[in-house]
C-alpha cells in the first residue's frame, strides 16, 4: 500500500515531487509535510521504489498504477524488465566503486599518486634508502605508501 498527497504533486514538494509516499505506516493519515489528507493507493510500494529510481515522471506512475489495475500480465511483463534494469544499474555501480583504489593500510579512498617530481626528489635526497622507490600510491589519511 502507498500513499499519496495531492498538494504535494502540484506544488512539486521537494520532499516528493511525485507525490507518491511508500514508507510510512497505514495509520498515517496527513502528510507530514505539507497537512494535505493521504490518499491510500492499492500498489506495492516495493514496486514504487523502482519505477522511482528510473522515473519520477508522475504521469509515468499513474499510467503503471493505471496498467496494474487494468491488466496484471502486461504490467508484471513491464515491472520485470524494471527489475531487472535496476538491478544492472546497480550492479554496475557497485563495479565502479570496486575499481576505486584504496589504501591497504586503513581502507580510505583518500590517495594520491607518487609524481615523479616527488619520487626523484626521494630518491636524490635518501639515494636507495628511499621510501618511494616502487611505490605508485600514497594515503593521504595514514601516510601510508604502496
Amino acid at each position: 500500500m502507498i500513499k499519496f498527497c495531492k498538494r504535494c504533486q502540484e506544488e512539486k514538494c521537494n520532499c516528493c515531487p511525485s507525490g507518491y509516499y511508500f514508507g510510512w505506516k497505514d495509520s498515517v493519515r496527513n502528510c507530514p509535510n505539507c497537512g494535505y489528507e493521504f490518499r491510500d493507493i492499492d500498489f506495492p510500494k516495493e514496486d514504487l521504489a523502482i519505477i522511482e529510481e528510473l522515473s519520477n515522471d508522475t504521469l509515468f506512475i499513474e499510467a503503471m498504477i493505471k496498467l496494474r489495475q487494468d491488466n496484471i500480465i502486461e504490467y508484471e511483463s513491464r515491472m520485470s524488465q524494471f527489475r531487472i534494469q535496476v538491478q544492472q544499474q546497480e550492479q554496475l555501480e557497485q563495479k565502479r566503486s570496486n575499481n576505486i583504489p584504496k589504501c591497504p593500510t586503513c581502507g580510505s579512498t583518500n590517495i594520491r599518486p607518487i609524481s615523479g617530481t616527488e619520487r626523484a626528489v626521494s630518491v636524490i635526497g635518501l639515494g636507495l634508502f628511499s621510501k618511494k622507490i616502487n611505490k605508485t600510491y600514497k594515503c593521504l589519511n595514514c601516510k601510508h605508501t604502496w
